[in-house]
């Protein structure tokens, strides 16, 4: 790219110049998951998988609902790895589930309500 603006470079980029001054592969690597996180849409994903690890091991929820709430934290602690689709399923599985949760999950349903928000405008 050439130009005055920033330059950015996503996957593998060779040069090569007639055989000397080679610089070889470089390997450019961005953001994982199809767009980079803003660092607030980062922290409320952070701040919910440690509420919602806290709700996969209380004894008031059922056996069933605890493993479903485990299964989203692979998405909930590096979501900027995950595709947006996958973001979105996650906290829509959440709502439901935090939902039928009652009390003892409100503080998740809070949380999963903001995001929700946060990612859909």
């Amino acid at each position: 790219m050439s130009g005055g603006g920033a330059q950015f470079q996503f996957g593998d980029n060779v040069t090569m110049h007639g055989g000397q001054g080679n610089v070889g592969i470089q390997h450019n690597h961005g953001p994982a998951g199809d767009q980079a996180l803003a660092p607030e849409l980062a922290a409320m994903f952070a701040r919910l998988a440690a509420v919602v690890a806290e709700l996969a091991r209380d004894a008031r929820v059922p056996e069933e609902d605890r493993q479903s709430l485990e299964e989203t934290l692979p998405v909930l602690r590096e979501p900027a790895g995950q595709e947006r689709r996958s973001r979105r399923n996650t906290l829509h599985l959440l709502a439901g589930l935090t939902r039928e949760l009652g009390e003892a999950a409100a503080p998740a349903l809070g949380l999963v309500t903001q995001l929700l928000a946060m990612i859909n405008s």
